[in-house]
């Protein structure tokens, strides 16, 4: 990297260090505000835009950067937006940062893309990640009603080789929906396609589940077949 000349701006001449100086200000007044009112810094929030726009400033070219302009694009309903700042990180190799590499793997997820897309997010966390122990969240359209249901769900869980643990968490007021809750087996490639066709085994009635599955080419295109 070349070094600023002399007579640049002392902005410039130090600003990787003044990076470094403002991330800690930032983050440390975050923790400790955080530590004193129990609130905290959410993406969408004044804090939050006025931390994007000094390390933007401070940084344009790195990758956390871009991260934090993702999330600013996201809460204002830029799609695209979002999307293009967040491939513009991971393009530029980013590893270090778990909420980054988890994001955008639990958005592709929320708006339901491609399988493909999904598996590259999910194996690049836990590829950089894995001993983080974060967990996937899968909303569901449909949950239990039975101990049969759950009892189907789970054969199918049990049998997915790389996920480590799961569970089930019922609607609540605050997330009015069944939530599916999964963690990744280090050593094995995810594959999202895997759990939707477990989750999907609900579609099929109870008495044909023992000797039928579920195969999916995608979110909308699951068929049944012989096991």
């Amino acid at each position: 990297m070349a070094l600023a000349p002399d007579n640049a701006p002392w902005y410039r001449r130090f600003r990787m260090l003044l990076f470094i100086y403002v991330l800690g200000v930032l983050f440390g007044g975050r923790e400790f505000l955080i530590a004193r009112s129990g609130d905290q810094v959410d993406p969408g929030s004044e804090e939050w835009s006025r931390m994007a726009k000094v390390i933007a400033e401070i940084n344009p070219a790195d990758a956390d950067t871009d991260f934090l302009l993702a999330m600013e694009a996201l809460q204002a309903g830029d799609e695209t937006g979002y999307i293009e700042y967040m491939e513009t990180a991971l393009g530029k190799g980013i590893k270090h940062n778990n909420f980054l590499l988890a994001e955008y793997a639990h958005h592709l997820i929320r708006i339901q893309a491609p399988f493909e897309s999904i598996d590259v997010a999910l194996n690049t966390w836990r590829t950089n990640h894995q001993l983080s122990f974060e967990i996937v969240t899968l909303p569901l359209g449909q949950g239990p009603t039975s101990q049969q249901d759950y009892d189907a769900i789970r054969r199918e869980m049990d049998g997915i080789e790389w996920v480590y643990e799961w569970e089930l968490q019922e609607p609540t007021p605050e997330v009015p929906q069944w939530v599916l809750l999964f963690q990744f087996e280090p050593a094995k490639e995810a594959a999202i396609r895997d759990v939707i066709e477990a989750i999907s085994i609900l579609g099929l009635p109870p008495q044909a589940r023992a000797r039928l599955r579920v195969r999916c080419t995608s979110w909308d295109d699951c068929q049944s077949q012989a096991r």
